[in-house]
C-alpha cells in the first residue's frame, strides 16, 4: 500500500505512456506539468507557499503508485522515476530563450536529445556504426544518439544511495512505486497447451504457442532489495541494477528497423524471472507476484542462458494500460484509483484511411504485414474492461485550437504536434519542434487536470476525497461538465497564484503561440552525409547476400548443386561471368541508387512538413 502522509483520504494514480518515437518530448511536457502541480500542492499543504489562503488548499492526498510505458513512452516512464528519486523539482514554466538551457531530466533528455555542436538529426546519419572488419547493419539510423541520451540521464551526483533517496521521496510518489516497460522479443517464450484426453494421460505432443511480449517489471520496494526471481529492482544508484534499467530503457525504444535492436541474456532476464512475469502477462495481473495460485502453468523450454533480441515495446503492446491498472486494483479500494494515459499519437477510427481492396499480390503483401501488426496489438479484455466503472480513466493527447482576436476557439488544428512529421521522427529535425511539443504537452496537461480529470460533486454524490473541501475551495476549482458540477482530483493551485477567475480561463492559451517553421537549407546541407550512409548500407546489404561457402551440413544437396551448376567449363565460365557482371553493374549503379534514395527521403520529409504546415516559405528569386 502506498504511504499516507495524513489521515486524509488518498487517491491512487497510475500513468501509462504510449509509444511516441521523437514525440516523447510531448509526454515529457505532460509529466513536467503534472509533477509541478503535485509539488506545488504538497508544499502549500506544508505551509511553504506564500499567497495561497489555507481555505483554498484541499487536504486529501494523491499518490502515484504505478507507471508503465512502451517505446518512447517507456523511456519517458523511466525518466519520470529518475526525476522522482532525484527529488529536485524544477518545472519548465516558460519557453526558454535558449532551448538548450538545462532544467530537469525530462526536459533535458527529450528536448535536448543529443544536440551539442552537432544536431541529433545529423548524428543519426553518421556511419561509424557501419565501419570496421565486423561491420554489419543493425539499424537504418545510427543509434548511438540513443545510448548517449540514456547515459546522460543515468549520470548522478556522487553519494546517491537508494535508501536515502527513497526516504526523501515526495509524498505524491509511492515508496513502493512499480514501473513496467514493454518489450517485443524476437525469440518467443514457449507456452504449452495439453490436449491429453484425460489429465495426465498423453498420446502425443502438447500444442506449443509462443509469447513474444515481455515486461521489465521494476519495484522500488521502499529502497530494499527485491526477490529477483519475481521482480527487477528500481535502483539506478547501484551499477548492476542501473545497467538493467538502462538496457530496458533503450530496448523498449528500439523502433523496428529504424533504431538498433537490443540483445537480452540471462543477466537481464533470468529464467525464473521470465516464468514469473509471463504468468502475470497470461493472467493480466501485475498486482500479484504469482496470480497462478495453483501453479497450473508450467513453462518449459527455457535454458539458464536464455538469449533473445528485443525490439520496440510498442510493436505489439503500445499502451500497457491494463497492466498498470491491475497494480492499482490491488493497491486500492473501489473508486479510490484512476489511470491516465498519455498518447501523442492516439489510434482513432475517424483518422484511419479508407480501406481499398488490393488488386494483386503486390497490394496484398503490405496488408498482410499491417494485419499481423494490428492483430498483435489488439485489446480484447480491455474492450470489456471499459464497461467496468470502478475507476477513473482519462487520456491526454495533442489538441490545439485556432482562436479569434478575443481568444475564443474557432477550429481545431489538424496537425497539432510537430514531432508527428517524418513518420514520428520529425522531432529529430529541429529543437524548436521539440520545444513546441513539450509546451503543448504542458498546456494539454493543464487543461486535462483542471477540467477533465474530475469527479461529480453534488448532494449525495461526493467522492471521499472531496468530503472535506471548504466552500471556498469548491467555488475556486469547480467546473461544470454536462450540466453537472465537478471537482478536480488534483487541484491546480496555479489557479490561485495566477489569480484566475475560473479554471477554464486559460484553456486556449498556448505557451508557444506560433507553429515552428523548418528551414530546408539544414536538410540540404546534410544531403551528402545522408547519401554516404545510404551508400554504406547498400554495400553492406549486398555483401550480406553473397553466397555462403558450402558446409557439410547438407552434403548430398551440395553435391547435386555442384554437379548441376559446375559440371563443365562452359557453365563454370557462365557462372563466373554472371558474378562479375552483377558485381560490375552494382559498382556502377550503387552510387546513383544511393543518390536517388536520398533524394526521395529528402523529398518525403519536406512534403510531409509542408502538409503539416511546418515548412518555412522559400524566398522569392
Amino acid at each position: 500500500m502506498a504511504q499516507k502522509t495524513t489521515s486524509q483520504p488518498t487517491f491512487h494514480l497510475g500513468l501509462t505512456m504510449a509509444g511516441a518515437v521523437s514525440a516523447g518530448c510531448y509526454t515529457a511536457g505532460v509529466i513536467d506539468y503534472l509533477i509541478e502541480i503535485l509539488d506545488l500542492w504538497q508544499r502549500a499543504k506544508e505551509g511553504k507557499v506564500e499567497g495561497i489562503p489555507k481555505e483554498l488548499i484541499p487536504q486529501h492526498n494523491v499518490v502515484i503508485d504505478a507507471m508503465g510505458g512502451a517505446s518512447a513512452g517507456g523511456m519517458a516512464t523511466i525518466m519520470t522515476s529518475l526525476y522522482a528519486l532525484e527529488g529536485q523539482v524544477n518545472p519548465v514554466k516558460k519557453v526558454p530563450a535558449n532551448p538548450m538551457q538545462s532544467f530537469n531530466v525530462l526536459y533535458d533528455s527529450w528536448v535536448h536529445l543529443n544536440d551539442d555542436t552537432r544536431l541529433t538529426f545529423e548524428k543519426i546519419w553518421d556511419t561509424d556504426d557501419l565501419e570496421g572488419s565486423d561491420a554489419h547493419i543493425s539499424s537504418l539510423f545510427n543509434s548511438k544518439v540513443i545510448d548517449a541520451i540514456a547515459s546522460k540521464a543515468f549520470t548522478f551526483a556522487e553519494g546517491r544511495m537508494l535508501p536515502t533517496q527513497v526516504n526523501g521521496l515526495a509524498p505524491y510518489f509511492s515508496k513502493d512505486l512499480e514501473v513496467l516497460l514493454s518489450h517485443t522479443l524476437l525469440r518467443g517464450i514457449p507456452l504449452e497447451v495439453d490436449f491429453a484426453t484425460t489429465k495426465g494421460r498423453k498420446h502425443g505432443p502438447t500444442h506449443t504457442t509462443f509469447e513474444h511480449f515481455l515486461v521489465s517489471h521494476f519495484k522500488l520496494h521502499g529502497g530494499q532489495p527485491v526477490d529477483e526471481d519475481a521482480y527487477m529492482w528500481l535502483n539506478p544508484y547501484t551499477d548492476s541494477y542501473a545497467r538493467q534499467m538502462q538496457l530496458s530503457t533503450i530496448a523498449t525504444g528500439a523502433f523496428p528497423i529504424g533504431l538498433k535492436y537490443r540483445r537480452f541474456d540471462n543477466t537481464q532476464f533470468k529464467k525464473e524471472y521470465i516464468k514469473a512475469v509471463v504468468k502475470r502477462i497470461i493472467y493480466g495481473d501485475f498486482g500479484t507476484e504469482n496470480p497462478d495460485d495453483d501453479n497450473l502453468i508450467t513453462i518449459n523450454g527455457l535454458d539458464d542462458g536464455f538469449e533473445s533480441v528485443g525490439v520496440d515495446g510498442g510493436a505489439i503492446n503500445n499502451e500497457p494500460y491494463k497492466e498498470v491498472a491491475s497494480i492499482l486494483k490491488q493497491k486500492s479500494n473501489t473508486e479510490d484509483y484512476g489511470l491516465v494515459m498519455i498518447d501523442p499519437f492516439p489510434d482513432r477510427l475517424d483518422s484511419a484511411p479508407k480501406y481499398k481492396i488490393p488488386g494483386d499480390l503486390i497490394g496484398v503483401v503490405p496488408q498482410i504485414i499491417g494485419t499481423l501488426w494490428d492483430q498483435s496489438k489488439v485489446k480484447r479484455s480491455e474492450v470489456i474492461d471499459q464497461f467496468n466503472g470502478d475507476y477513473q480513466r482519462g487520456v491526454i493527447f495533442p489538441k490545439r485550437y485556432y482562436t479569434d482576436e478575443n481568444g475564443k476557439k474557432t477550429t481545431e488544428e489538424e496537425y497539432p504536434i510537430a514531432s508527428a512529421s517524418f513518420n514520428a521522427f520529425g522531432g529529430f529535425l529541429d529543437v524548436n519542434f521539440r520545444v513546441h511539443d513539450f509546451f503543448l504537452g504542458r498546456n494539454n496537461a493543464r487543461n486535462f487536470f483542471r477540467y477533465w480529470f474530475s469527479k461529480p460533486y453534488t448532494e449525495g454524490n461526493k467522492h471521499p476525497i472531496h468530503e472535506g473541501w471548504t466552500k471556498e475551495s469548491v467555488k475556486k476549482y469547480e467546473v461544470t461538465i454536462g450540466g453537472v458540477k465537478h471537482l478536480p482530483i488534483i487541484p491546480d493551485l496555479n489557479i490561485v497564484l495566477d489569480n484566475l477567475a475560473n479554471p477554464g480561463i486559460q484553456r486556449f492559451h498556448y505557451d508557444v503561440s506560433e507553429r515552428p517553421q523548418y528551414d530546408p537549407g539544414v536538410l540540404f546541407d546534410l544531403e551528402s552525409k545522408m547519401q554516404k550512409r545510404v551508400l554504406t548500407l547498400l554495400k553492406l546489404a549486398k555483401n550480406r547476400t553473397a553466397d555462403p561457402k558450402p558446409t557439410m551440413a547438407h552434403a548430398t544437396a551440395d553435391k547435386w548443386l555442384e554437379n548441376h551448376y559446375k559440371s563443365n567449363w562452359f557453365r563454370r565460365l557462365g557462372a563466373w561471368a554472371t558474378g562479375v557482371g552483377i558485381n560490375g553493374v552494382f559498382a556502377v549503379t550503387v552510387g546513383k541508387l544511393a543518390k536517388v534514395l536520398t533524394k526521395k527521403v529528402v523529398g518525403y520529409i519536406l512534403t510531409d512538413l509542408d502538409k503539416k504546415r511546418l515548412l518555412k516559405t522559400p524566398p522569392n528569386k
